[in-house]
């Protein structure tokens, strides 16, 4: 673990304890939420471009097999 400073303006510090929440506490939950946001908004945008890069690729396998989907119904 490591210790940082982190400074706040006083209306969030009143804020944070208006909601009768510690500043350590409180700060320490919001910096995890956004870094787990930062880490899925990373993920999606991989996945987005991942699905555009094979998109011609899957367009074509659809074609393939559009022909086969029907002999079932």
């Amino acid at each position: 673990m490591k210790t940082i400073k982190v400074e706040l303006s006083e209306s969030d510090v009143q804020f944070i304890h208006s909601l009768q929440k510690e500043e350590e506490g409180f700060t320490k939950e919001a910096i995890e939420e956004k870094i787990a946001r930062e880490r899925r908004n990373s993920l999606d945008e991989l996945l987005k471009e991942g699905y555009q890069a094979t998109r011609e690729e899957d367009l074509s396998i659809t074609n393939d097999f559009q022909h086969a989907d029907f002999e079932n119904l």
